[in-house]
């Protein structure tokens, strides 16, 4: 397996209305493949390949920021064509999606998977047919064959807890707030964590449990912790930063969020702006413009042949940011354009 390692940051752009089409699109119409062309021919002057993103949800920041960032990187291949497919947080729906991508005829699929284990074998399944895929964002490297762009999870909960440690007694007492059961992503930050912070020290977790992803379920989470543990809350331990974001706004409803510490992950531009005013106290930044400029060069030259394995893993690196150097973020976010 070939490792890289990369760095960078960025923005959105609208989605195409071709879209609405889906992977229901006809491989007559459009710039798409001819029945036939194999994409040697492709290679050499021939039609567009046909290459579709299935994100879990696109309501949720970090897909949405993911898919606008890779139909911006794919606008430096003329012979790509990108269609983005939402799943809408639903594992059928994106199952289907899957299957009858492969079905039209599509050339490459990337995947942000919405349930790892559950799909692991049906992906190794297509690969073995003929379609290749990516896992990005999000893999737990079932699939041998299968291309993958992410951030460390581990070292994006490492990063954080260092930090946290830094920041609170010895003896804190918290509360964590967990990503889908199941979610690779929520799993390892949450062991990063355990190895690192709650192992260590003498913290008292309050409660956990399971906001997955989603701001308003945090801001409720933590309303009813506030009802419990009133001000013996010390920090809210979040594996995202939406999360992070809805608790905070629930302690800022109680009156007790200057007594409590927010702790995020992902980086996104609203959590730079939560850093900046000293509502969070750090988040981890996996960053989606590197992801998509990644993927999409290895679709390109997996298609194209410059990829003789037919597949690549890369992890990309992490990133801490704090009120020591949110302004650097806040500046990028603002150039483009997802601050205004």
């Amino acid at each position: 397996m070939k490792m890289r390692k990369f760095v960078s940051m960025f923005l959105m752009v609208a989605m195409v209305a071709s879209m609405l089409l889906g992977c229901g699109a006809s491989k007559d119409e459009g710039t798409t493949k001819e029945e036939g062309t194999t994409n040697e021919e492709v290679a050499n002057g021939g039609d567009t390949f046909k290459v579709a993103f299935l994100p879990t949800d696109m309501s949720m920041t970090f897909a949405s920021w993911l898919a606008d960032e890779l139909t911006t990187a794919f606008k430096a291949y003329d012979d790509i064509e990108l269609t983005v497919i939402d799943s809408k947080g639903e594992l059928e729906t994106q199952l289907s999606n899957m299957e009858t991508c492969v079905a039209q005829g599509y050339d490459y699929v990337i995947l942000l998977p919405i349930e790892p284990a559950a799909e692991d074998d049906i992906v190794a399944g297509y690969i073995e047919e003929g379609t290749p895929f990516m896992m990005i964002n999000l893999d737990d490297f079932g699939v041998e064959n299968a291309s993958s762009v992410i951030a460390n999870p581990y070292d994006l909960g490492i990063v954080v807890s260092e930090y946290a440690k830094s920041q609170l007694p010895d003896d804190a007492n918290v509360v964590v707030l967990l990503g889908p059961s199941g979610n690779t992503d929520s799993i390892e930050r949450r062991r990063a964590y355990e190895e690192n912070l709650f192992g260590k020290t003498n913290m008292t977790i309050l409660d956990e449990q399971i906001g997955d992803w989603e701001k308003g379920k945090g801001m409720e989470l933590m309303e009813n912790w506030i009802q419990v543990h009133g001000d013996k809350i010390d920090a809210v331990i979040s594996m995202n930063d939406a999360m992070a974001i809805g608790a905070y706004e629930a302690a800022k409803e109680a009156g007790i969020q200057d007594d409590i510490k927010f702790f995020g992950v992902d980086g996104l531009a609203d959590a730079a702006v939560a850093v900046e005013n000293g509502e969070m106290t750090a988040t981890a930044l996996q960053d989606a413009k590197v992801m998509a400029e990644e993927g999409a060069r290895i679709c390109n030259e997996v298609l194209t042949k410059a990829n003789s394995e037919g597949f690549e893993k890369v992890q990309i690196p992490v990133t801490l940011i704090t009120e020591e150097n949110v302004a650097e973020f806040i500046t990028r976010y603002t150039e483009n354009g997802m601050l205004k």
